[in-house]
């Protein structure tokens, strides 16, 4: 095991994954598809789309809430709090932390974020409400619709009694997540936290909206083929559900119970843009001064960052000025974008992906960016990881990009362990 960045504020080890992504439910299912460079993306099955500009989008279609909770659990948690506790709960068992929260559950910490939380229960609930009357609204409602309750009821079915917490924060909710947990172990409030994020956003009033501001692909003949990041021809992002959760651990806790580490968070950076609500500044400025924060805080060199994954959602106005960034900072770095196989999973996209980074790290291989056939004009020449996945045998560090609405940017940084 390679030493803490000298100069880094200390990290922490990746002890546990889990994921639930219209790549397939579990990590290893998520992982083998994104190495073959398979989309998940496909026609919208969960409401009739037929009169939607976009009727596409990135189903987890093989997640079967009643193989991690009872069918009454199920029925009172939204689908963003049943796709979150399940990746929960498999990181937790990959981890094989059931002892540790069964001897000191105060010193087992959540964060579990949610862009959105429990829309469709919201859009279910106010149906029946203006159809029926206010005596006839669920009184499972408030709990399933809040954006915590996917956090609060992980920690009720692991029984973990540490600090809990719920980033909202868009499509940057997952690597807010991940930073958030990391600071839970540098400061020394948990040994063990379990971070991460879902989002259930596939619903009429969700594709509606992301419609009504152009954000969302059209190539609703071609499902396959509609995330297109960094292409000439991308016309949006394809919207997607999942979540993802990673086991975050002190190297002296990790080392006393034997953990083997998958990889190491040694670091983060958080700046906003203050620029537009739904789009970045032109050059990109506010993730350059995430990633370059990243680098500090974790002891990093820009010359030893090996692979970025961008968060590169194939909308016209974010692929470029991200291109900018990544160009002024480590135009060496391989890019991948691998919302072009899962789609945008909003929240939840920056765990997934940073269980990505983890893995690439661990294994050495990175995951390719699909439908990239012609380099956009407005995107930089970059080293893109581009139709198949690329062995990276000297890989040692690699960030994940997030950028949310709202003009968050959080850029984490993962460390090999090996």
């Amino acid at each position: 095991m390679t030493e803490a960045p000298v100069n880094g504020r200390g990290r922490a080890l990746i002890t546990g994954a889990g994921a639930v992504t219209p790549l397939g439910t579990g990590v290893e299912n998520f992982w083998d598809a994104a190495l073959h460079g398979k989309s998940g993306i496909g026609p919208i099955t969960q409401f009739d789309p037929t009169p939607f500009p976009s009727r596409i989008a990135g189903e987890c279609s093989d997640f079967d809430p009643t193989d991690f909770m009872t069918r009454k659990q199920a029925r009172r948690m939204d689908r963003f709090a049943q796709l979150g506790v399940a990746a929960g709960l498999e990181a937790a068992e990959s981890a094989g932390v059931a002892d540790v929260i069964q001897k000191t559950p105060e010193r087992v910490a959540i964060v579990l974020g949610s862009g959105i939380g429990g829309l469709s229960t919201w859009e279910r609930e106010y149906k029946i409400l203006q159809e029926r009357g206010p005596g006839r609204v669920s009184p499972f409602l408030i709990t399933m619709m809040v954006p915590n309750m996917a956090a609060g009821q992980l920690a009720i079915l692991l029984g973990a009694t540490g600090p809990s917490q719920c980033p909202v924060l868009a499509c940057a909710t997952g690597g807010e997540a991940i930073a958030e947990g990391l600071e839970l172990i540098r400061r020394g409030d948990a040994d063990v936290v379990i971070a991460g994020s879902s989002e259930a956003p596939i619903t009429p009033l969700s594709m509606s909206g992301f419609a009504a501001i152009r954000a969302v692909s059209r190539y609703n003949g071609d499902p396959a083929h509609a995330s297109r990041p960094f292409d000439q021809g991308r016309d949006g992002f394809v919207m997607s559900e999942g979540a993802g959760a990673v086991v975050l651990e002190s190297e002296e806790h990790a080392a006393a119970r034997g953990a083997e580490p998958i990889a190491a968070v040694s670091g983060y950076g958080r700046t906003t843009d203050a620029y537009h609500v739904t789009a970045p500044d032109e050059q990109g400025r506010g993730v350059e001064r995430a990633m370059l924060r990243a680098l500090e805080d974790s002891g990093l060199t820009t010359e030893e960052i090996g692979h970025v994954n961008a968060h590169a959602t194939a909308t016209p106005t974010g692929d470029g000025p991200e291109t900018r960034a990544i160009s002024r900072v480590m135009p060496h770095a391989r890019v991948s974008a691998t919302k072009s196989m899962t789609g945008h999973l909003f929240g939840a996209v920056g765990a997934t992906e940073g269980i990505m980074c983890a893995l690439a790290l661990k294994q050495k291989v990175l995951p390719p960016t699909i439908n990239l056939d012609n380099l956009a004009d407005d995107c930089e020449q970059l080293d893109y990881v581009v139709g198949e996945a690329a062995q990276a045998p000297d890989l040692k560090a690699a960030i994940s990009n997030s950028m949310g609405f709202g003009g968050h940017n959080v850029v984490v940084a993962f460390t090999s362990v090996e």
